[in-house]
């Protein structure tokens, strides 16, 4: 692994960033690394501003939020990211407050891994094209309003729904949005799709794992109307006869994490993954 000595520096506007930044400074200056500049994850010109650096890093502060739109507004430029955690969960965002300085050293020495994690593209019927970390969620636009729709894999159908929506998740994104559905916790290195009914009509709609090899298609049935949610985000109006299109193949972000990552350790500790009600060692 190369050593670090140029990073920029992305930081949340809807939690207390300051501390943390304070922190990440002055162990830039300790360890002779650049700064080449810090920018909010608001700021409307940040992959402009970020492109013109020579950064070999994207350092963000903040919650799982802030490093899900900063990867996805900066994806094209193909530097690395690591996240500060001042959130709650932080899933994507490794180092606490508390470990900055005994963490970032070691990044910054080599001292890492590094781990490619695949996207979704969403292609609309009018050809339009949107990115998603987590997920895509395909709804009624309405509380408590099923609409119709068929899922396909490649040009095979899936199934045929009447349910409030479906939420289409990657791996990394398993343990978002779909996973307080019910659905599956995924490998986030993995290329698959996870498929979760919501509300179905149907007693046997089960979340499913499938391969990312061919696109996902949602196609709306006549006569209804829907909405999409990309990560939260975006909220926009699919009309009838109108089709999604999920692809995965060969896209991806880089991520770095220390040495001692252990995404499973993250699990336990933050979902309370395979906890038992009583100690088993007892």
């Amino acid at each position: 692994m190369a050593k670090i000595s140029k990073i920029s520096i992305v930081h949340s506007v809807s939690r207390k960033y300051e501390t943390a930044l304070k922190v990440c400074l002055k162990t830039c200056e300790d360890n002779a690394v650049k700064i080449e500049d810090v920018f909010s994850v608001n700021d409307k010109n940040l992959l402009e501003q970020v492109s013109k650096t020579d950064s070999e890093l994207v350092l963000v502060i903040g919650g799982d939020g802030t490093m899900i739109s900063t990867i996805r507004k900066l994806l094209i430029l193909n530097i690395p990211f690591l996240g500060i955690n001042i959130g709650k969960l932080g899933f994507l965002t490794d180092i606490n407050l508390e470990s900055i300085s005994d963490e970032l050293p070691k990044v910054f020495n080599a001292e890492y891994v590094r781990e490619k994690r695949p996207f979704l593209e969403i292609t609309l019927s009018n050809k339009d094209k949107k990115t998603a970390i987590n997920e895509v969620v395909f709804h009624s636009g309405k509380v408590a309003e099923m609409m119709s729709f068929s899922i396909y894999k490649g040009d095979k159908l899936v199934s045929n729904h009447k349910s409030d929506g479906v939420i289409i998740s990657s791996a990394t994104g398993s343990t978002g949005y779909c996973f307080s559905g019910g659905g599956p916790i995924i490998h986030p290195t993995l290329s698959v799709f996870a498929i979760m009914p919501m509300f179905s009509q149907s007693s046997a709609s089960n979340p499913l794992i499938v391969p990312s090899d061919e696109d996902v298609t949602i196609k709306l049935a006549n006569k209804n109307k829907a909405s999409i949610v990309i990560d939260g985000y975006t909220d926009q109006e699919i009309k009838e006869n109108l089709e999604i299109k999920i692809s995965q193949k060969d896209l991806f972000y880089e991520l770095i994490h220390p040495l001692n990552y252990d995404y499973f350790e993250a699990c336990r500790t933050k979902l309370s993954w395979g906890n038992p009600l009583v100690n088993i060692h007892d």
